[in-house]
């Protein structure tokens, strides 16, 4: 059995749920009946267990799909059903789930995982597979589904760890619901054991931020960063906890920086470690409390210390800005007018391009060959790419899009399969006969590079090779395996289909990504005028006093040297600053 066919149709259709017949299932029953496939001459327990271990290897090396392949053999064949009581078989249908999950055939690991739940709370499996439901609703943001499917179970008490996950994911549901009051009662309900605790904690702190309620926010993010209880055990702590950690301190420093607190923002913007994602947002925002606070010496050393490592971050041109406004408050106008100078020149052409793209659809979509070059080694700097400020939903698609390709692109290669076992049932050889056919499928083969980097035009030069790989081998309208070959074309449409729309996803996320690029750039452009006009009649300002002090006979700070020194100049003689460097023979005082 072809394991690159059997994934495909286990991705085409969910397993079906009670009552029903599942696809893979039939078909496999109907391999073993033609004697396409041989049965299991004797199922075993024994075999199972083997079959575990293998697909586990399979896991541990990322091959998800291979081991999928492995156990739908055992799951879904006749020959071992007969064993389905045993707990082996029990935990190979969890793990063929897992698989699933970790290929990201949701649907398909779905419609298992719910197989495995219907059982009821006291089987083995049952707490491990609703933990991977709550990760087939994260990864999926099918959210609200799964929660209608999981809320459809039947009735009974679920185990403590069970209600933690079910109260988070319907804490979740009704956040992006919009009804905080609902979602900040189901976190609420979220023990600190659950793997969902900070994650809990941190929705909670939101829900108060935007409430108006900072002081019960900051005691629920608070809770994540500073525990201060003596317990033993403060809550659970998995790869998550350190993400949502620095997510908190920053909700902790905008919060104080929103209650006019500059100190407590700073503390909290500081805590953001080295290592963390977080810190160019850090970074910036403890620039700006400091410089609302006025302490501008200290702004200035945050924003050039982000100047240093993250040069190319999106906020580019905020912190540029930032420098000019930071160079205004310390009179330094003429500074102040080279950088908004500078960021003039600089952002005026990226903003027009932006523009220019916003209405040009075919420069819209070389944004993609743009956005996936992005981390290429030896790459030349893209302004408007390191600008963008990318959902990374957009990368999640791109990698699902490959991963399709990958898939099917073995499609032809199965009807090719099923042409040969025609061939060897009916006696009759079918090969590639439309030579002309097979020749334009080689050249269009070979226009599939030119196109890497773009998905609309990498789906069309798809479809292309699709059409011409069809006509190379037209598919068999007559057989034992006619049924078999059509269904491998139907599912060649069904992967078109699912492409466009992934697709149309990532070009709606660029899209989003330039138009707040475009409003971002548009306000500070406005802005730096207005700084702009700021600074020269501060320098206007700052001349007029100048005067004013020269003429009553104050003078500078920066003249008490040079007029001491002239006073003591008779009128004979010329001052000369020293423009030149002391040598040890001519200066005594040398070493």
């Amino acid at each position: 059995m072809n394991g690159a066919l059997l994934f495909l149709l286990l991705q085409a259709g969910d397993p079906a749920g009670p009552g029903r017949t599942d696809p893979v299932g039939q078909y496999l029953a109907d391999l073993e009946k033609s004697g396409v496939l041989a049965p299991e001459a004797s199922p075993s327990v024994e075999k199972i267990k083997q079959a575990l271990v293998a697909a586990e290897t399979d896991l541990v090396t990322g091959n998800p799909q291979v081991a999928a392949t492995r156990l739908y053999r055992i799951i879904e064949s006749p020959a071992w059903q007969s064993l389905s009581y045993s707990p082996e078989y029990q935990n190979a249908e969890f793990t063929l789930a897992r698989a699933l999950v970790r290929s990201g055939s949701y649907g398909s690991a779905r419609a298992y995982l719910m197989r495995i739940l219907r059982r009821g709370a006291k089987q083995p499996s049952f707490v491990p597979a609703y933990r991977a439901m709550l990760d087939v609703a994260l990864e999926s943001r099918d959210q609200a589904g799964v929660l209608a499917a999981l809320d459809a179970l039947p009735g009974g008490d679920l185990p403590a760890d069970s209600r933690y996950e079910h109260e988070y994911l319907r804490g979740k549901v009704r956040y992006e619901g919009g009804d905080l009051t609902a979602a900040d009662g189901a976190f609420a309900a979220v023990d600190r054991q659950s793997r969902f605790a900070a994650s809990a904690l941190y929705f909670r702190g939101l829900i108060a931020a935007r409430q108006g309620h900072y002081a019960s926010a900051r005691r629920n993010l608070c809770a994540i960063v500073e525990p201060i209880d003596n317990d033993r055990f403060t809550f659970f702590i998995d790869g998550r906890y350190y993400a949502i950690k620095d997510l908190a301190y920053l909700a902790l420093g905008r919060i104080a920086h929103e209650q006019q607190k500059y100190d407590d923002a700073y503390y909290f913007y500081f805590r953001v470690p080295e290592d963390s994602d977080r810190l160019p947002d850090a970074l910036f925002e403890a620039s700006w409390s400091m410089f609302q606070k006025g302490e501008y010496e200290a702004a200035g050393a945050f924003i050039d210390q982000f100047d240093r490592v993250f040069p190319q971050s999106p906020l580019a041109p905020d912190v540029l800005l930032l420098h000019a406004m930071i160079d205004l408050k310390s009179c330094a106008f003429d500074k102040v007018r080279v950088e908004l100078d500078a960021l003039v020149k600089t952002y005026v052409p990226i903003a027009a391009e932006v523009a220019a793209m916003i209405k040009d659809p075919g420069r819209r979509r070389a944004v993609y060959r743009r956005l996936l070059a992005k981390d290429r080694i030896g790459r030349e700097g893209d302004r408007v790419v390191d600008l963008l400020k990318i959902d990374s939903r957009f990368y999640r698609y791109y990698n699902q899009i490959v991963a399709l390709d990958r898939d099917a692109g073995a499609l032809p290669g199965q009807v090719a399969v099923w042409d040969e076992l025609t061939a060897q049932r009916t006696g009759q050889a079918r090969g590639s006969e439309a030579t002309e056919a097979v020749q334009l499928a080689q050249q269009i083969a070979e226009l599939r590079p030119l196109a890497s980097g773009d998905p609309a035009l990498e789906g069309e030069v798809t479809s292309l090779l699709r059409e011409a790989e069809r006509a190379a081998r037209p598919v068999s309208t007559r057989g034992p395996f006619a049924a078999e070959a059509e269904t491998v074309q139907r599912l060649g449409g069904q992967v078109k289909e699912l492409r466009a729309r992934l697709v149309a996803a990532a070009a709606g996320i660029a899209e989003a990504a330039l138009v707040d690029l475009d409003t971002r750039l548009r306000r500070l452009l406005r802005q730096a005028r207005l700084t702009l006009i700021d600074a020269v009649i501060g320098k206007k300002k700052k001349l007029e006093i100048e005067i004013s002090n020269l003429r009553d006979g104050r003078y500078p700070p920066e003249m008490f040297a040079k007029l001491q020194l002239e006073g003591l100049m008779g009128d004979d003689e010329e001052y000369w600053p020293f423009e030149g460097e002391y040598w040890s023979d001519e200066y005594s005082n040398y070493k």
